[in-house]
């Protein structure tokens, strides 16, 4: 594969979309581990220069820590608050010292892997900005309402509000060249956290009423598990997904 600049993946991004709300994205790349300390104090230098200390929105960069045959090791996640946010800063950059130092950076220590941009649905739970293990559940839906209302159905009952983390309904707005149209991003303060909620809510009959609803409606495609090493940005996720 041509290598090409990470950094160009990075923020500059679709800006065609109509959705006026929040907006993500998931940039994967691959690096040698010896490497990985580099890519960091890259995007510590461009978010530390006055353009980068431009960005309106919250930007993480994650390790792929469990992703089946994915051979992408990290993954920049830059979040929105909306796509004209977004688009602003795209234009922002183009020609600038500091973006360019950085593209040549990324070029220097990675290889790109995959990049797709979704649209925030929907969030449920309680929204802690220092949750840094998430869990990125895949489907192919086929009725989005009917999917989004057995969320809603599972997060009201007495078990959803059980929960301890926060969770992510996104909808696939490009990118997108697999099955895969919506994606539940689950976020967690650690592991132990994510398996004692697994011990209450797999028994539950809400969890179960869930799963009847969801599967008919949806084909699951799988999971991911990713951890936070840093975030930029003077955004918070509180204020990005306000309610």
């Amino acid at each position: 594969m041509k290598k090409i600049g990470l950094a160009v993946v990075v923020i500059l991004l679709w800006s065609h979309t109509s959705s006026a709300g929040p907006s993500w994205s998931q940039i994967s790349f691959t690096t040698a581990a010896s490497q990985a300390p580099a890519v960091l104090a890259a995007a510590d230098r461009f978010m530390s220069s006055p353009l980068g200390k431009t960005f309106p929105g919250k930007l993480l960069l994650q390790v792929n820590a469990v992703d089946g045959a994915n051979p992408a090791t990290h993954t920049f996640v830059p979040i929105y608050k909306s796509t004209a946010e977004r688009e602003k800063f795209v234009q922002s950059v183009q020609g600038n010292e500091a973006w360019t130092a950085f593209q040549s950076e990324m070029e220097r220590l990675t290889q790109p892997a995959g990049i797709v941009l979704y649209r925030n649905v929907k969030s449920w739970g309680v929204i802690n900005e220092t949750d840094h293990v998430w869990m990125a559940h895949a489907f192919a839906v086929s009725d989005p309402p009917r999917f989004l209302a057995a969320l809603d159905r599972l997060m009201a009952s007495s078990t959803g509000k059980k929960f301890p983390g926060q969770v992510y309904l996104s909808a696939v707005v490009a990118g997108g060249l697999s099955p895969v149209s919506h994606v539940i991003s689950v976020g967690y303060d650690s592991e132990v956290e994510m398996d004692a909620w697994r011990e209450v809510r797999d028994p539950s009959a809400d969890w179960a009423a869930y799963l009847a609803a969801s599967q008919g409606v949806s084909d699951y495609l799988g999971a991911s598990m990713a951890r936070d090493l840093k975030t930029w940005g003077p955004a918070t996720l509180a204020e990005i997904v306000a309610r």
